[in-house]
Formats: structure tokens, C-alpha cells, sequence
């Protein structure tokens, strides 16, 4: 297939994926069916038709607002139809038309919606995480992989140190805070990472976390009472995810940048 008009396929079609993954965002974790009933206002439970369905410019041509009530529609839909878009052009300006595409956008698609069902939930649903794990490893063994050192074995070696990082860590901060500090959803899910990106990917995507999370942690408990900010619960999943997406695309550049700047290269 042509790239421009591959490039082209993929802007158009991925709006559409994102608003299916709002369905899923939204039910799954109520355990509903995401094909029936239809799309509806969860306010009032109008159908939804033209234009609140058409991505992007739905929201935007509404207002915001369900036709029918008026309840406000959550900005994190418009989001949420901006980012995937972003995330699968971003994939497809990298992979081109191949195979290698079509893994990184199942990939970027698990990450996405297990970040909003954490957000929502504070979960991190297995069904999603062992999938990623199993079509990283699945599209290794097949070959299709980053880069020709990329090898299943990398995949397998990421999948064990993305599940033991963070569980060892966790033991140690339990054993010095006497509570958990991530929960074992965090554990599948790096470990998820760690099938797409290897064991480099793994180091690269839960230090991004960190340093982001560390960052929002510090910027939400300014406006949290001192008394309460034991008990302020941030989930760990989306900042993982966005380590995950970080490592996808230059985790390979930022470990040459480091050795470099090290000295080591």
C-alpha cells in the first residue's frame, strides 16, 4: 500500500476506533455489553445519532451536551478521540504499512484503554493487560519485531523483569511504609510493556513513570489537607501507559543519549 495514502486511511479510521474504545472504557468495567443497546446518553438514555456520534466533531458541534437533556458530555471523550489519532499516526509515520504496525497499534490501543478504566476504577482489568502480553509475545515469535536484534527471547526477558520490577519494589516499600505502594495490576501491566519492548523498554517506561507520577503526586497534594494526604490514592496505570508509549517510540535514542552523556558510548 502507497504510505501517504496508508498515513491517509489511518486518520481517518482511527477517530472511529477511538470512540468504539469509549464504549469499551465505559462498560467494560460495569460489566455491559459493548454492542447492545446502542450508544446512548448515560444521563437520560437517548439514543445518540448525527451528529453526537461523528468523532471529534460530535462533541464539538454539541457543545459538549446530550441534544435531548443537556447534560454535559465529559471533555475526556474529545480527548480521548484526539489522543488514539495521535498515537496510531504517530505509529503509522514509524511502521509504515506492515505487520509491525498493526502490533504497536494494538499495543498503543491496550494502553489507552487500560489508562481510563484505571483512572475510573483505580483497576487494571486483566482481560486487556494478559492480552497485551500474549499478542507482544505472539508478534515476537512471528517475527515481527522493533528492530532485527529485537528477538522473542527479548520479549519473554521483558515480560519477567516488567512483572518483577515493580513487585520487588512493592515489597520494599511495603516493608518500610507498611502499606502497598502499587497494586498487582501495575505488575501485569509493565509487564505488558515489557512484551512490546523488551527489557530496555521495561527500565525506560517505569523510570518515565516515575518521574511523572512523582511530579503529579507533588502538584495534587498541594491543594490536599495534611491529615488527608495519607489517604490521596493517584493510579499508577497511566502513567505507566504514557512510559510505555515513550519507550515504543525512542527508548532505543534516550538509552544512546544516556550512554553517551555518560561516557559509555
Amino acid at each position: 500500500m502507497d504510505p501517504v495514502l496508508f498515513f491517509v486511511l489511518v486518520a481517518l479510521l482511527s477517530p472511529i476506533f477511538a470512540s468504539f474504545f469509549s464504549v469499551v472504557i465505559h462498560r467494560v468495567p460495569r460489566s455491559e455489553s459493548i454492542v447492545s443497546p446502542g450508544s446512548h446518553c448515560t444521563s437520560c438514555g437517548e439514543r445518540l445519532g448525527l451528529p453526537e456520534l461523528l468523532p471529534i466533531l460530535g462533541w464539538l458541534i454539541t457543545r459538549g451536551r446530550c441534544r435531548h437533556c443537556g447534560a454535559p458530555v465529559p471533555v475526556r471523550y474529545l480527548l480521548l478521540e484526539l489522543l488514539v489519532p495521535a498515537l496510531l499516526l504517530l505509529a503509522a509515520w514509524q511502521d509504515g504499512p506492515s505487520l509491525l504496525f498493526l502490533r504497536d497499534a494494538i499495543f498503543l490501543s491496550l494502553l489507552v484503554i487500560l489508562s481510563f478504566i484505571d483512572l475510573d476504577t483505580m483497576e487494571l482489568p486483566h482481560r486487556f493487560t494478559v492480552t497485551g502480553i500474549v499478542s507482544g509475545m505472539l508478534f515476537a515469535v512471528l517475527g515481527v519485531t522493533p528492530h532485527a536484534g529485537f528477538a522473542w527471547s527479548h520479549a519473554l526477558l521483558g515480560i519477567v523483569l516488567g512483572y518483577l520490577l515493580p513487585s520487588l519494589l512493592s515489597v520494599l516499600y511495603r516493608l518500610l511504609r507498611g502499606r502497598a505502594g502499587m497494586g498487582g495490576g501495575d505488575f501485569v501491566l509493565l509487564a505488558m510493556i515489557g512484551a512490546h519492548t523488551g527489557p530496555s523498554g521495561v527500565i525506560v517506561a517505569f523510570l518515565a513513570a516515575v518521574v511523572v507520577g512523582s511530579i503529579v503526586g507533588l502538584v495534587a497534594l498541594r491543594g490536599v489537607k495534611a491529615d488527608e494526604r495519607g489517604r490521596l490514592a493517584i493510579p499508577f496505570g497511566p502513567f505507566l501507559a504514557l512510559g510505555g508509549a515513550v519507550a515504543l517510540f525512542w527508548a532505543d535514542a534516550i538509552i544512546t543519549a544516556y550512554f553517551r552523556l555518560a561516557g559509555l558510548a
